[in-house]
């Protein structure tokens, strides 16, 4: 082959029209040009493949790491030692993110060897993640911040110094940013688990404060010639305010009502003592009036300005006597033959400040009812809002046409439970009925 035919082959190989008669010479520049551009390329090409090789084997670690990572978190453990967790954890972090020095603190606890009270020094806000390049920071050179926020901001993790390269990549923001998910995912759990074994040891310890202020109502009511005497009570949530009991001696019966000002354990724990105070008193005031002052001196002492009492106490006598007071409480009911009489409260609650009791004297006829109740009857609501109210217990007594205490009892309660069904009690609620059947009636 002469130097034509080899100069016409190169031009095809090349894919150029070229004229062989110049001479081969400037034919070989070309084609030496072509060939240091391929090489040139070829190494391009090498070094990209590296590159990506080497993300690839970053990003196979990446993965590698959080999912170990998420095997030590995931895993449900009651109580969990967080301390032995992150002591596993750094290393794997170590690893990827190759730091020098590191903190991580939750709440009380901190590992790692940098100060935390130079890094919250430096971070300001510390609930979103910050990276501090070199430059930007008199104390750190770099220095990257990750936050650790689950249902509440629990604390944070915190690098510095980098063994390979100068600042920290996204890759380790990454990285850092899903291993606190991680830790505040399983935070999360342990304190929702924490809330429920409190909300259950709380709802047995109120089932246990239910059951014990049960029975500090009375478990029968006294039984008397001329009186009967029924009484039902249920509180809003598990414990309440509303307190009633009954104290009879020879002729005479005293019956109580009271209502506390609030709901649940601080009303209950009121009711106890006013229950108390009065069990006590009962025995050594014979009258009336003395046992109501002395009372509210006793609570006026005892209660805050917040607190108190309203009251309402009927001394009912073998021949129809009625001494009533009535403490700031709910209008009393009588009923006799569909004529109702209302007596409302003519003193200020128990409790608020000294006042002179007096009580209001009755001549009660012979088969007359006594209704007296707390605002959570009357106050009941329905699913439009609208409140039980005087009218509606006005006119079920009305209507009531029978005679027996316990009857008209379970009439007032199904009124008022047809007016409110399908909504929450949102108060206390007791009723007590009393019938005086008259004298001739005394064994």
């Amino acid at each position: 082959m002469n130097e034509r035919d080899i100069c016409r082959r190169i031009s095809e190989i090349l894919g150029i029209d070229y004229d062989c008669t110049r001479g081969i010479d400037e034919l070989l520049k070309i084609l030496e040009y072509e060939i240091n551009e391929y090489k040139k390329s070829l190494e391009e090409q090498t070094i990209f493949m590296e590159a990506q090789l080497e993300e690839l084997s970053r990003s196979y670690e990446e993965i590698s790491t959080l999912l170990e990572i998420s095997e030590i978190f995931g895993g449900f453990e009651f109580p969990m030692n967080l301390r032995e967790k992150l002591e596993k954890v750094i290393p794997l972090l170590k690893k990827v993110v190759k730091f020098k020095d590191y903190i991580v603190r939750v709440e009380d606890l901190s590992i790692g060897n940098m100060s935390h009270e130079e890094v919250e020094r430096e971070i300001e806000e510390r609930e979103k993640t910050v990276l501090i390049e070199p430059g930007e920071s008199k104390k750190f050179s770099n220095l990257l911040f990750v936050p650790i926020i689950g249902n509440r901001y629990y604390g944070y993790m915190c690098f510095s110094g980098k063994e390979e390269g100068i600042v920290f990549t996204a890759s380790d923001r990454r990285i850092t940013e899903v291993t606190s998910r991680y830790i505040a995912n399983a935070l999360d759990r342990i304190d929702f688990l924490q809330k429920e074994i409190e909300r259950q040891r709380l709802e047995e310890q109120m089932e246990i404060a239910r059951r014990i202020q049960s029975e500090l109502l009375p478990r029968e009511l006294p039984r008397t010639g001329f009186i009967d005497i029924t009484a039902c009570s249920r509180p809003a949530v598990q414990v309440g305010g509303d307190y009633y009991d009954v104290f009879a001696s020879d002729g005479k019966v005293l019956a109580v009502m009271g209502d506390v000002a609030g709901k649940s354990v601080p009303a209950a724990l009121l009711m106890s003592a006013v229950r108390s105070y009065l069990k006590v008193l009962s025995t050594s005031h014979s009258d009336l009036e003395d046992l109501v002052n002395h009372l509210n001196s006793i609570l006026c002492e005892d209660l805050s300005n917040d607190r108190f009492v309203t009251m309402v106490f009927l001394e009912i006598f073998q021949n129809g006597t009625l001494n009533l007071v009535n403490a700031g409480h709910n209008p009393v009911y009588f009923l006799h033959d569909g004529e109702i009489v209302k007596l409302e409260a003519s003193a200020i609650p128990i409790g608020i400040a000294e006042w002179n009791y007096r009580r209001h004297t009755i001549q009660l006829k012979p088969n007359t009812f006594i209704v007296v109740y707390t605002d959570g009857i009357t106050e009941a609501r329905n699913t439009l809002g609208e409140e039980y109210g005087y009218e509606r217990l006005e006119e079920t007594l009305r209507e009531y046409n029978g005679d027996s205490a316990e009857d008209l009892l379970s009439k007032l309660k199904k009124s008022v439970e047809e007016f409110s069904k399908d909504v929450p009690q949102h108060d206390d609620m007791t009723i007590m009925v009393l019938k005086y059947k008259g004298q001739q009636e005394v064994e």
